[in-house]
């Protein structure tokens, strides 16, 4: 954020993207996932491009074979992650399906409401 604003831009314009599956490990795209909260903390929107993303398949792996889910069988957990992330006050995720993830996000919304 320091680098973007030093370099002119106005912070009012910049939207944060953790870069979930950049040159990082399944374990780092995990560990970015459950710190969210302090992307926010950064006062900007917070992105999130999880949608289909390798460590997705990775989690969900043949057990037996070790085979990766397939890319477009991976919009169940697109869609819990789009939750989670909406439960640490993402602003807005990227999908590819987005019917299952506005219905997760919905879900998220409506227990957070319950909480008060």
């Amino acid at each position: 954020m320091d680098a973007v604003v030093s370099g002119g831009v106005d912070p009012a314009q910049v939207i944060v993207d953790p870069g979930l599956g950049f040159a990082k490990g399944r374990a780092d795209d995990w560990a970015l996932l459950a710190r969210l909260d302090a992307w926010a903390r950064l006062g900007r929107p917070v992105l999130v491009a999880a949608s289909r993303k390798r460590f997705l398949g990775t989690l969900l792996a043949d057990r037996q074979t070790g085979e990766l889910r397939p890319a477009r069988a991976r919009d169940a957990a697109t869609a819990a992650v789009s939750a989670l992330a909406a439960a640490q006050g993402a602003w807005a995720v990227r999908v590819h399906e987005v019917p299952a993830s506005a219905d997760a996000v919905r879900v998220e919304s409506a227990l957070r409401e319950a909480r008060g």
